[in-house]
């Protein structure tokens, strides 16, 4: 999500006021920032292979069954985005394509309890195998230790 907007998002801080219906509204945050999927798209292409659409408003970078990037579209412009990886893959490449990709673009990358993480691979990766959903993936006997 971009940094700025009517707004200033920095690290460290837990965006929980934008938790509504059990749900994360990040379509608010990125209202202001008039960033369009032109504007990203050509790192995108260079780094991680497009995905398969169900929607002219969704671009997906990577793979439905993999590591992917989700984009949703409004009016050309980004509403939402968010990336997810499989644990059962080795996420390290896409990862730091993520980061780089942030980094570049002034973006920021939150967890699922809604902290806005630096933009260090180590603290990410670390965010992600202490998630409730990789400790459910390892409870379930689908890792390796």
């Amino acid at each position: 999500m971009p940094k700025k907007g009517e707004y200033t998002l920095f690290e460290g801080l837990n965006l929980k006021t934008f938790f509504e219906d059990d749900f994360f509204e990040d379509d608010l945050l990125w209202n202001n920032s008039k960033i369009s999927l032109k504007q990203i798209d050509n790192y995108l292409i260079k780094k991680i292979d497009e995905g398969e659409s169900w929607s002219k408003h969704l671009k997906i970078y990577g793979n439905n069954e993999g590591n992917y990037l989700k984009i949703i579209l409004e009016n050309g412009f980004i509403a939402s985005m968010s990336f997810r990886v499989n644990f059962t893959i080795d996420y390290s490449i896409f990862l730091n394509i993520i980061i780089n990709f942030c980094e570049i673009n002034k973006l920021l990358i939150v967890d699922n309890e809604l902290n806005i993480l630096p933009l260090d691979y180590q603290i990410i990766k670390d965010s992600l195998e202490n998630s409730k959903v990789y400790k459910n993936y390892k409870s379930f006997g689908n890792g390796t230790e």
